[in-house]
């Protein structure tokens, strides 16, 4: 068939939401018929042979055709229909069809629809792992939510301080106000009182305009105060007096203005912390924290290695498909302190997703192999009162969430791709057992 270019319909990228169409929606009736993501054609029409069959006296027997193309876009074509096909009003031969296209044949009006939006994680949910001491850290934050008291994050860098501070916020009485994250290791020194406190228009050289500051926009909500150590140990005291006092005076100002803010603080400076050695003062220290939450690094909880690499394959794999590690790997990465933590993990595995194959090996992780550092990367570099050898925490942790979650060691092992006997063998010599799920109650 010859397409005329004169009646072909090019919709304007500019007129419709990006992304994938699924499925088709009738506007009188509510019907909606689905569209598969996979590379296929739909004939449409009134025939009951066709794959979207539409009961309407005007649509001719097979109206219509829409093909899925490789890349995931839709193409419609006319099919020689009786009353022909419109795509938002136009008549057309063949034309694409985006989001909130609009697609008429005879009487019948169809729009293309998309996967609903999806919910944002909350922060306990993006806080993976099922680590005993990362639990209990947990219970404590959500405990510490329902008070208003300070909260202080301890933990090293990439260990999630910013997921738990969201985590207390968002279980607090003021999660319906947005959370402000202040990085004071990021304000340049000059600028640390105008930024938390404000300043006046005139103030100083470049305030042109009055600024609030972070803690007016956060009051009524919760302030997160990341990285509280880097603040100039001179500017600490006015930091104390705002968060005794509950009021705030702009740089310049001659009044005082009252705030109502609850601080979440975090620190990885944990030399001497509560001591005159430490770089944060200690009647600040002791204003802030009122209540302590712990974060243990990765390398103290590999358990939960295999469940935090498969959420971030699962959240990468919309843009490079899933991937799969192979054994190698698996112990590559169980061996591997991981000074970094979570964020280095995360690291590692886009770039061995973006770079890697189908099967990810060692090197797609740590290209440091390339160059001949196997040994200074790799091998037992974890001093954990654990006997077991990293990658047999690793691989323990990923059983026991099995068992927790499938409730038989079959299911389990299926979940994990092991053979049963394997997993029975290493469940007995560690201990574990099957927690069976409840049966639901016989019929009487």
């Amino acid at each position: 068939m010859v397409f005329s270019e004169s009646r072909t319909q090019n919709l304007a990228p500019d007129t419709r939401r990006a992304g994938q169409v699924i499925g088709l929606r009738a506007t009188a009736s509510g019907a909606e018929f689905a569209l598969a993501a996979s590379a296929r054609r739909w004939l449409v029409g009134q025939s009951p042979s066709c794959d979207v069959v539409i009961e309407d006296p005007y649509v001719s027997q097979v109206h219509c055709v829409i093909e899925r193309r490789p890349g995931g876009s839709l193409i419609v074509r006319d099919r020689n229909s009786r009353n022909g096909t419109h795509v938002d009003g136009n008549p057309v031969e063949g034309a694409e069809l985006r989001i909130g296209s609009y697609l008429s044949i005879g009487r019948t009006t169809l729009v293309a629809v998309a996967l609903p939006a999806a919910r944002e994680a909350t922060a306990l949910e993006a806080l993976r792992g099922h680590d005993p001491g990362l639990r209990s850290t947990l219970d404590q934050a959500l405990r510490a939510a329902q008070t208003d008291c300070n909260v202080l994050i301890v933990g090293e860098t990439g260990t999630g301080k910013d997921l738990l501070a969201r985590v207390v916020h968002e279980a607090s009485r003021r999660s319906s106000a947005p959370l402000v994250a202040v990085n004071c290791g990021a304000i340049p020194r000059e600028l640390v009182a105008s930024e938390l406190f404000g300043h006046e228009r005139g103030a100083f050289t470049g305030a042109h305009a009055e600024h609030h500051g972070y803690f007016v926009e956060a009051h009524g909500s919760s302030l997160f105060l990341d990285e509280i150590g880097e603040l100039p140990i001179e500017l600490q005291p006015h930091l104390l007096r705002v968060i005794e006092s509950k009021r705030v005076r702009r740089v310049g100002g001659a009044s005082d203005r009252p705030v109502d803010v609850r601080i979440i603080a975090a620190t990885n400076r944990t030399e001497g912390l509560g001591t005159e050695s430490s770089r944060l003062r200690v009647d600040l220290y002791h204003r802030i924290a009122t209540i302590v939450l712990e974060l243990p690094p990765l390398r103290e909880r590999m358990g939960d290695l295999i469940e935090l690499v498969d959420g971030m394959l699962d959240e990468l794999a919309p843009e490079h498909s899933r991937k799969q590690l192979s054994d190698a790997s698996w112990v590559a990465l169980g061996e591997y302190a991981w000074p970094g933590n979570v964020r280095e993990l995360h690291h590692a595995v886009a770039r061995a997703v973006a770079l890697g194959g189908s099967l990810l090996e060692p090197i797609d992780f740590f290209p440091e192999l390339r160059l001949g550092r196997k040994r200074s990367l790799l091998g037992n570099m974890i001093a954990i009162d654990d006997p077991l050898l990293p990658y047999e925490a690793m691989l323990r942790g990923a059983m026991e969430h099995a068992l927790a979650t499938h409730g038989s060691i079959r299911a389990a092992a299926n979940h994990l791709g092991m053979a049963k006997s394997t997993f029975a063998d290493k469940a007995k010599a560690w201990g574990l057992t099957a927690r069976q799920k409840p049966r639901p109650p016989t019929r009487r």
